[in-house]
């Protein structure tokens, strides 16, 4: 373990001294100040605070200057030596024994002594005795001066013994006194090596001595700084106390000393001191052994050798002993001396092993001099020459509450620095209220963000532990960072959009539409905005899931009211898309009105929505009476004009007329009914098991057959478990579904570069072979279609058309059906409807199969629809009933229709957009169109 870094110390005291105890400035945009790790973030401002603090020291510190006289000596388990010679090693005491110089004794008196005893026995218990009689001898040596003193304390280790005498008059200046010792020896814990070491508060002042004995010989380099580090570990004293002075005059009572970060309680180490005399045998020999030594010795130049010792090439190396200091060496090497003599032992090379050394806390860098150390060559008792130094130290009494106030001081003149520095920033607001929020239309709000500060300001929305994004899917935050100059500002756009990405959860009020931003300034302060709306819930992006089960409209319904729909086994045709083909097949089929080619009018497309999610029917008067300008008007009064047929059918001249066509229709209808009645019988009960007659249709659902009767859906059969919802059995497969609508699947096709026949009736439909027809209708052969319209044919390029589900405008394609702007926005919002339901009538993991299928044949197509959900495949019937008819009465083609609801029911994921997979999806839905009476 090495001392800790001056650097580090000053960052760990100054850190949780500022966190407990400075007051915050406020800054100009927050009333939270700088945390204390973005104060004190880097070594310059540890360093100008430590600069101020010191420059004012003289405001709340008032010092004094001690000496002390630290020896040490090796006795080699010798008896005490005379007093003549241990006076001679204390150097302060006179010779006259009754003169006592009181002027010259120092305040503290620390001796310590290695290998006070060596036996065997002294490695199982202390032997006292030896202790006792070294601590006589000293006290005899004194003389005169012993008055003048009193031992504050003593600690011994087998053969370690540290003595500390005080003088009387400053022994009311010393207090939490302690002691500790630790063994590393043998097996690296027998005491033959180690420390004893004593620990004291002077004035306020903390002090650490140690004494120690580290490994003998000079190959035992490395394990004596092992046994360094070890020491440094294991030597620990009482715990922290409260109250108990810091190690830095500088800095005010924390409950933190030195390096450690432990609050009160934590035990003492070597380092939690202001100064820590390490002295002893160190044992540390000459790196070089050679023959010229012995001659370099006798000629008394043992000062070249210095360069060899082991202890300050370790100390340079930073191996141990770091941040360590060590008066100059002016004596000769203290080891290995001939007993009783001054001549070395020839037998051993002369080494500087016993050492006193020095170490300061930060801020006390100054604090320690020295004023003498020498070798004393007249004790010829050991092996060793005793060592002795007399130290200055700086110690100070301190005015607790006046530091704590300079402190402050210091720290405040820091924060309104580092204010001037800080980025701030004024905000318009911190909410941002969408107010409705529908699906489909964008909702935008604006912020402004100005730069109030005086340096340039960067900001950013950054995320949230709760959320990996820093927005919601459904906003999105125009700029999202950015920097601006002092007095710049920018304008923040929020845009709110719900899409069937992001409906679901929002439909069902499973979710709110609100949030919270984190708006980070960089080395500032976080705003907090919040963003909010009322989304009002919508049929579109809704589930088909729950859809099918909603029996009210949605606006109205509560969460609880959504999950109970969900499990309630009932589910039928959703009733907004039978409001939308009810209206077309009234008012566009019957009337010969183009669909699915012209855009429609987005004003009236929000009505219709609205109309929708409220549950209200749709109004012809409002929606057939609507212009989108005098073109349109004009297009279609031309159209009209040209067409006297289909003039008739879409407003009879006189009331005769009317009845007349009203009649036929019921005819018809009444024909139907009794041709399928015995089909429908026996196909339900096979299907579903029958359906009893406590169990009613609901209201909906009668309106649906009745409508669909009504208005010539000639291909829909009563089928109340596929078609029109009560749920009462198994659900049939696609192919018994499909296979139930009774529509002659008149789809008269021809090419315009072909004389074949075209497709008329069920019975000869089988005649023509599938996969030729299919290409025929794709729109990437470039195919024209010709399509019968009350006896006329007319000649459709239906490839200008693809692209959108609506394009925006028709062009020159020879299309002579007239269009309606009111037709024509129902069927937008019909296609819009199933684009925006969250997972797509054909599920998203139906879709490569039914690509693979589109390319295949009808069988195959059939084959891939049987794993289809029975509510999506009551909707799947139903619309395709819907279309066949708006294909069979004039209104579309059956290539238009697969063009726009290929890409609607089969949805393709973002990965495979390519034009094979649109082609085939187009070939799928035709496939299935003319899936009808032969399965």
């Amino acid at each position: 373990m090495q001392a800790p870094d001056s650097k580090t110390n000053a960052a760990v005291v100054l850190d949780e001294a500022m966190d407990n105890s400075v007051p915050r400035a406020k800054t100009s945009i927050s009333e939270n100040p700088l945390s204390p790790q973005h104060r004190v973030s880097n070594t310059t401002k540890e360093a100008w605070i430590l600069h101020s603090l010191k420059s004012r020291r003289a405001e709340f510190l008032k010092t004094h200057q001690i000496n002390a006289f630290v020896g040490t000596w090796n006795v080699n388990n010798r008896a005490a030596a005379s007093s003549d010679e241990i006076a001679e090693w204390l150097g302060f005491v006179s010779k006259d024994s009754s003169k006592v110089e009181y002027e010259k004794l120092p305040e503290l008196v620390v001796l310590g002594f290695q290998e006070l005893e060596a036996g065997a026995e002294a490695f199982v218990y202390n032997n006292e005795v030896k202790a006792g009689e070294w601590s006589e001898a000293v006290e005899q040596a004194m003389g005169g001066a012993r008055y003048s003193y009193s031992a504050l304390v003593s600690k011994q280790l087998i053969g370690m013994f540290i003595k500390v005498y005080a003088r009387i008059d400053v022994l009311a200046h010393i207090r939490y006194v302690q002691t500790a010792s630790v063994g590393c020896g043998i097996m690296g814990m027998v005491g033959n090596k180690g420390a004893v070491a004593v620990r004291m508060v002077y004035m306020d002042t903390p002090l650490c001595l140690v004494c120690s004995h580290l490994a003998h010989g000079p190959s035992q380099l490395e394990r004596r700084n092992e046994q360094y580090h070890d020491l440094c570990k294991r030597l620990v004293f009482g715990d922290q106390e409260p109250g108990m002075p810091t190690a830095d005059p500088l800095i005010p009572t924390s409950g933190l000393i030195g390096s450690g970060r432990a609050t009160v309680g934590r035990p003492l180490t070597v380092f939690d001191n202001s100064y820590l005399l390490w002295f002893g045998d160190l044992n540390y020999r000459l790196a070089i052994d050679t023959e010229e030594m012995d001659s370099v010795v006798r000629r008394g130049e043992h000062l070249a050798l210095l360069g060899l010792d082991q202890l300050r090439i370790t100390m340079m190396n930073k191996q141990a002993f770091v941040g360590f200091e060590e008066a100059d060496i002016n004596f000769a090497p203290t080891y290995k001396y001939l007993v009783g003599t001054d001549e070395y032992d020839v037998s051993r090379r002369p080494s500087w092993c016993d050492r006193v050394l020095w170490w300061t806390n930060p801020g006390c860098e100054d604090g320690v001099t020295c004023s003498e150390y020498a070798a004393i060559k007249a004790p010829k008792s050991s092996d060793h020459k005793p060592v002795r130094s007399r130290i200055n130290l700086e110690v100070w009494k301190t005015d607790s509450e006046r530091r704590q106030l300079v402190y402050l001081d210091v720290l405040r003149e820091l924060d309104r620095y580092e204010n001037e520095c800080i980025p701030t920033a004024v905000l318009e607001s911190t909410v941002v209220d969408f107010g409705d929020v529908v699906f489909g239309r964008t909702v935008r709000q604006q912020m402004r963000l100005c730069n109030s500060g005086q340096v340039p300001l960067e900001y950013s929305f950054i995320a949230t532990p709760a959320r990996e994004s820093y927005a919601p899917e459904w906003l999105r935050i125009s700029p999202d960072c950015g920097m601006l100059l002092p007095g710049q500002d920018v304008q923040l756009e929020f845009t709110v959009t719900v899409d069937e990405t992001t409906s679901a959860p929002l439909s069902a009020r499973v979710e709110d539409l609100s949030d919270i931003l984190v708006l980070h300034l960089n080395r500032g302060r976080d705003y907090f905005i919040q963003v909010q709306g009322n989304y009002l819930p919508s049929v579109f992006g809704m589930s088909l899931d729950v859809l099918v089960h909603c029996k009210k409209s949605v606006r109205q319904m509560t969460r609880v009211e959504f999950e109970q729909c969900l499990v309630s086994g009932q589910f039928s045709v959703p009733k907004c898309i039978w409001s939308m083909t009810d209206f077309l097949s009234r008012y566009a089929v019957e009337r010969g009105y183009s669909l699915f080619y012209w855009p429609g009018d987005r004003t009236l497309a929000i009505k219709i929505k609205e109309n929708l999610d409220l549950d209200l029917p749709l109004d012809p008067n409002v929606i057939l009476q609507w212009h989108t300008d005098s073109e349109t008007h004009v297009a279609r009064t031309v159209v009209e004009e040209q067409s006297p047929r289909i003039q008739a059918l879409a407003q009879p001249h006189n009331q005769t007329q009317q009845q007349n066509i009203q009649q036929q229709q019921q005819q018809q209808q009444q024909q139907q009914q009794q041709q399928q009645q015995q089909q429908h019988m026996s196909a339900s009960q096979n299907a579903v098991g029958g359906i009893e007659d406590s169990n009613p249709m609901g209201v909906m659902d009668q309106t649906l057959v009745s409508s669909t009767l009504h208005t010539g859906f000639r291909g829909m059969e009563l089928i109340p478990n596929v078609t029109t919802g009560a749920a009462t059995g198994i659900p049939p497969s696609a192919a018994e579904a499909l296979g139930r609508l009774s529509l002659n699947n008149r789809l008269d096709v021809s090419t315009a570069d072909s004389s074949a026949p075209a497709a008329t009736g069920s019975s000869s439909e089988s005649e023509i072979d599938e996969t030729s027809a299919a290409h025929t209708l794709l729109p990437g052969n470039a195919r024209s279609m010709s399509r019968s319209i009350g006896g006329s044919s007319m000649l459709l390029d239906d490839d200008r058309l693809a692209g959108s589900p609506l394009p925006e405008a028709i062009g020159n394609s020879g299309l002579s059906a007239p269009h309606d702007a009111g037709i024509d926005t129902v069927a937008s919002c019909l296609v819009e409807l199933l684009q925006s339901l969250p997972e797509p009538l054909i599920p998203t993991e139906m879709y490569g199969a039914c690509i693979e299928a589109g390319g295949v044949s009808r069988a195959a197509a059939l084959e891939a629809l049987e794993i289809l959900p029975p509510g999506n495949l009551n909707v799947l019937v139903y619309l395709l009933a819907f279309l066949r008819e708006a294909i069979e009465c004039g209104a579309t083609s059956a290539q238009r229709v697969a063009q726009v609801f290929g890409r609607v029911l089969l949805r393709p994921p973002r990965y495979d957009r390519s034009l094979q997979s649109f082609e085939r999806a187009e070939g799928f839905l035709m496939f299935l169109l003319r899936s009808h009476g032969s399965i």
